[in-house]
């Protein structure tokens, strides 16, 4: 399996996402970390299996929640770049690439 990392703004979507789900309804935010932690292990078993929005980003979407793992493939992890939302400020998370683009060549 190919192990997974999350962009330190996805890490924090993540977080926030749980929490506001949790505030709206006793055990939503739990279930959805399950069903963000199915997603990862599906992407980590089967990394190309998702649809490719992006050359080399992919979006996993979730089955039972309107979010979806925006992903791209990394040397030897797959690096979750966004935890979006279907609704809410598309693509938002683009920059997110550029920036690890160029910090990546930046400490080459």
């Amino acid at each position: 399996m190919t192990p997974i990392k999350y962009h330190e703004a996805a890490g924090v979507e993540l977080l926030n996402e749980i929490g506001y789900l949790e505030l709206r309804a006793k055990g939503l935010g739990r279930r959805f970390f399950a069903e963000v932690c199915r997603a990862e292990n599906l992407i980590a078993q089967f990394p190309e299996s998702a649809e490719e929005i992006r050359p080399g980003i992919r979006k996993c979407v979730l089955r039972k929640f309107r979010y979806s793992l925006i992903y791209s493939r990394e040397k030897d992890s797959l690096l979750i770049l966004a935890v979006a939302h279907h609704s809410r400020r598309p693509e938002y998370w683009v920059s997110r690439v550029r920036n690890d683009d160029k910090e990546t060549k930046d400490s080459a």
